[in-house]
């Protein structure tokens, strides 16, 4: 008996900790109530956790779901307490769905933060019902965790971003005999149809305030047809998921409307939202210091400016300026394919190899002097550009453009389509290609301040070059207010430019004659001339006359001359 007081110790000690743990765990647990499709925001603290209850749902209702937005970070959803793998998802937009029993008149869902600082995290939830005949979306889920998985999954890098989703059930009541198989594969009838929608928020506006509104307005179908931009209709005969090009910094909700056409209804998986960028990255992330890319664009846009108004004028200049372009995009395509180098170590290759390229293509004018040959170049960056603008609208999009083959020779027949009608008129083509790219340059020099979408019409060519996934990117612009001024300036200083530096040029030759011609004409005047003398009279021939200088005779005769 004398262990037995030792005993109740450690017996007395095992239970103050686990009332400690226990009243920790009471502590930083709070039960919220939602209704039905109405928003909630609350704070989640450090290793808080929300038990979150849907009441009052409607017996007609044969699953529910639960909506979890979290504002620059993520935060864990589960379906049960214990935050199982298979019962839970870690993510900014969380989704989870539970199937209803007979009789269930509420559901519980757990909701964790991940986060550590003691500001906490700030959370978006609302909870909706759907009926019997509704899809259940991601109810065929083979791939991620969750049984029914209605979430989207996105991932981004800097070319694309992927967006990923499970295929839907067809609707159901509640604890059927049998649960109708899944509307993918060979046996089912393929009868759901998925359209995949797209929501632009406001450009470089990472505000709470604008993101909670588009998900607002990407959450319903109604909404979502109403306010968002359809990308593509796919069917379980497809992979669910497609690729889009990134734009860094720039907000966008995609959603999923799954439709079942016999029935004529629908439903529509979680918004997701994405910006392309990470908010703790304080490199390349959203908020990452961009004093020298914005430094770099000011000078850029100096420079379109005057070779928009005065490029022809200065020959030379200009045909330095379009060989650095031209052998840039070249070697940074080069160096990008066949080398693992940073994004800014080719950067800095290819400008050195176009500064090299630049006075090689100044160099070739003036030795040889040939203006259609240099003209030619200049035209080719044009080419270039007209091109790139043609690819960046929906006709971009087309399926006939995923061969690699038809993508490359279709971009070089448009590459080379404005030289061959403007090659004939050199000096024409010189100055409409000065006024193009000058003014586009002074619009990248305004993007890097007012971001816009208008750099990705040259940088889009470059990533199907490089990125062998970029093939099948959708490319969906978001052209706001801000695009469309900055399209109209574009158009304004082009033609401004064009008009100026004709009106500048009438009366003066196409182009200034060839340097090295002129060198040497320049040389051969300077050369001392040979001196010429008279031959001596002993190397006169004999029939020389001896006065062939002097001036005829005059004879007066009677005073008349």
């Amino acid at each position: 008996m004398a262990g037995y007081p030792r005993k109740m110790s450690w017996w007395c000690l095992v239970a103050v900790f686990f009332s400690t743990l226990m009243t920790l765990d009471a502590r930083n647990r709070t039960e919220i109530s939602l209704f039905n499709n109405t928003w909630t925001n609350f704070t989640l603290g450090s290793g808080d956790t929300l038990d979150v209850t849907l009441s009052n749902i409607s017996v007609n209702s044969s699953f529910a779901m639960l909506h979890v937005h979290a504002i620059h970070t993520s935060v864990v959803g589960s379906l049960a307490p214990d935050y199982h793998t298979y019962t839970s998802v870690n993510s900014s937009d969380v989704g989870l769905l539970t199937l209803l029993e007979k009789g269930q008149s509420s559901v519980t869902w757990f909701v964790n933060s991940t986060r550590n600082e003691t500001d906490g995290t700030k959370v978006w939830m609302m909870a909706l019902e759907y009926n019997a005949s509704d899809p259940i979306p991601g109810a065929c889920n083979q791939e991620f965790p969750l049984e029914n998985d209605p979430n989207i999954h996105v991932h981004y890098n800097l070319y694309e971003t992927i967006v990923q989703f499970q295929f839907s059930n067809v609707g159901f009541p509640r604890q059927p005999k049998g649960i109708p198989e899944c509307d993918q594969g060979s046996s089912g009838d393929h009868r759901l149809k998925y359209d995949v929608y797209q929501y632009y928020l406001p450009e470089h506006d990472f505000s709470e305030a604008s993101l909670v509104q588009g998900l607002k307005r990407m959450t319903h179908p109604a909404d979502i047809i109403a306010n968002g931009h359809l990308i593509r209709t796919l069917d379980s005969k497809k992979k669910p998921n497609m690729t889009l090009a990134s734009f860094k910094g720039q907000g966008v909700i995609y959603n999923v409307i799954v439709r079942d056409p016999k029935l004529n209804t629908s439903a529509s998986y979680i918004p997701v939202h994405t910006y392309a960028c990470s908010f703790t990255d304080t490199v390349a992330g959203c908020f990452a210091n961009n004093d020298v890319a914005k430094a770099l664009s000011t000078i850029a846009g100096v420079i379109g400016l005057f070779l928009c108004f005065t490029g022809h004028r200065y020959f030379k200049t200009e045909l330095f300026i379009f060989g650095f372009l031209a052998t840039m995009l070249i070697t940074f395509i080069l160096i990008s394919m066949y080398s693992d180098e940073s994004h800014a170590v080719c950067v800095g290759i290819s400008c050195m190899v176009g500064a090299v390229g630049g006075i090689l293509w100044t160099l070739f004018w003036w030795r040889f002097g040939l203006a259609v040959l240099s003209v030619l170049l200049v035209g080719l960056v044009l080419g270039y550009m007209f091109a790139s603008i043609i690819f960046f609208t929906p006709f971009g999009n087309l399926n006939v453009w995923l061969n690699d083959f038809n993508y490359g020779m279709s971009f070089a027949c448009g590459i080379m389509i404005i030289p061959v009608f403007l090659l004939a008129f050199t000096k024409t083509l010189s100055i409409v290609s000065c006024s193009v790219i000058g003014s586009y340059a002074v619009i990248l020099a305004l993007d890097a301040y007012l971001y816009t979408c208008l750099s990705y019409i040259a940088l889009n060519p470059i990533k199907r070059a490089v990125a062998q996934d970029f093939r099948v990117a959708v490319i969906s612009a978001p052209f706001q207010v801000k695009d469309y001024v900055l399209v109209a300036l574009w158009v304004l200083l082009s033609i401004l430019g064009a008009v100026s530096q004709f009106y500048r040029e009438r009366g003066r030759e196409d182009f200034p004659p060839c340097p090295y011609e002129l060198y040497r004409k320049k040389r051969q005047e300077s050369l001392p001339q040979p001196n010429i003398q008279q031959p001596d009279q002993q190397d006169r021939e004999e029939t020389e006359p001896l006065l062939s200088n002097q001036e005829a005779p005059t004879y007066v005769i009677n005073h008349v001359t």
